[in-house]
Order: C-alpha cells, then structure tokens, then sequence
C-alpha cells in the first residue's frame, strides 16, 4: 500500500506539530475524482484543488508487513448534509482507484514537501452509519481501501471480462462486446471454423444468426 518512504524533512515538521503533516486523498468515484484533506480550508497541491475536511474527515490504521498479503484500512467522514449522503450512497466505488499522498508544511503553513502517492490502493467497500438527528449524532460513510496485493492475490475467476467493465477501463474498446451474447448462446448457434480434413473446409452452420464484426 504504502509506495514512498517518509523524508527526514517531513519527519522533522510531524515532529513540530502534527497539523504540519497532512493527507492528501484522490478518490476516483463514478460521478468524477473527490480531493479532499486532513487539515482545513482549500489547497492546491499538484495543480489540482483540495478542500479540507478537519476533524470530519479519518484515516484508520495503516499496517505495513515484508509479506506478500494485503493490507486494508478505512476512510471516514462525518456528514451532516443529508443531500450529500444521499448522493454518496448512491455510488459505487469497489474496484476504483484511490491515492493519498503525504504533505509537509512550514511554520507558515506552506507546503514544503510532498510523498505523491504515499497510498497508492482501490476502493473495496462503501458504508453508511447513520445517525439519529433526534440525538444530534451525525451519520459517517466509511470507505475501505486496499492495496494491490489484494488485487493481485485474487483468483483468475474473478478478473472483470465483461463489456461494461472493458468500456470503463478502455472506452471503445469492442474486444468483449460478445461475451454476453455466446456466454448465452447454445453451441449449435455459433459460427465454427475448421481448418482439418478435406483442404482446410470451413464450415458456416449458424453464421447468420451471429454478430459479424
């Protein structure tokens, strides 16, 4: 999970005051990418602009090993705005991309270093715990993020080979646009080719109820 090893200059301003060194998240969600930090107020960091969560927004654990497993952790925010939770939960994030990368700052509040991708994971999991407005307890939405180990270890069974996933990674792309229609479709429909027996014959049975490209 973790990509980059902390510098001594980072270490220094952790040293000096906690809110000098902040995370910064990219959470790549249907709807577009969500940036957001651990301190407050609007940043830019890498060209790109982040809004501050503060003490609504946090970062579970993070576990390193030596080892080949997997290593999870979970996001957190605290929501008020009942819009806004409606909105998140109505998306789906397992399997998206999700970066956060570590910031330094100096007594003055300007970055001075970056580790760019100090997480480099996946979105796996999106819950909501409400809350109870009558108790004035707000609800969280908690985001599990995991590292490539994870992906990597899955079985083959559960590599994404269907059309709508090979147009989210590579829009155009035809290459499984008939997965679903031979997965569906009895053999005998199919067309088939033959190259043995009688100079390579090549037989059409059922071609023209099949999708020519």
């Amino acid at each position: 999970m973790i990509e980059s090893a902390i510098s001594p200059t980072m270490i220094e301003a952790a040293q000096a005051s906690p809110s000098r060194l902040l995370a910064f998240a990219e959470l790549n969600f249907r709807s577009g990418w969500v940036r957001v930090h651990t301190g407050v107020g609007t940043r830019i960091y890498n060209g790109q602009t982040y809004l501050g969560l503060g003490e609504l927004g946090g970062i579970g654990r993070i576990r390193e090993n030596a080892s080949a497993s997997g290593n999870r952790t979970t996001l957190s925010l605290v929501v008020h705005d009942t819009a806004l939770l409606s909105e998140v939960m109505n998306e789906d994030p397992n399997g998206r991309e999700c970066f956060i990368h570590l910031v330094a700052f100096d007594e003055n509040r300007q970055i001075t270093e970056g580790a760019n991708h100090f997480i480099d994971a996946e979105m796996v999991d999106l819950k909501v715990v409400r809350g109870k407005r009558s108790a004035n307890k707000p609800a969280v939405i908690k985001i599990t993020i995991n590292d490539w180990f994870e992906r990597w270890a899955q079985p083959v069974e559960v590599v994404k080979t269907t059309d709508a996933a090979q147009q989210e990674l590579h829009p155009g792309d035809r290459f499984f646009d008939l997965v679903e229609v031979i997965a569906g479709s009895p053999l005998s429909s199919l067309p088939v080719k033959t190259n043995y027996g009688g100079g390579g014959r090549r037989s059409t049975r059922g071609r023209s109820g099949a999708h020519q490209r």
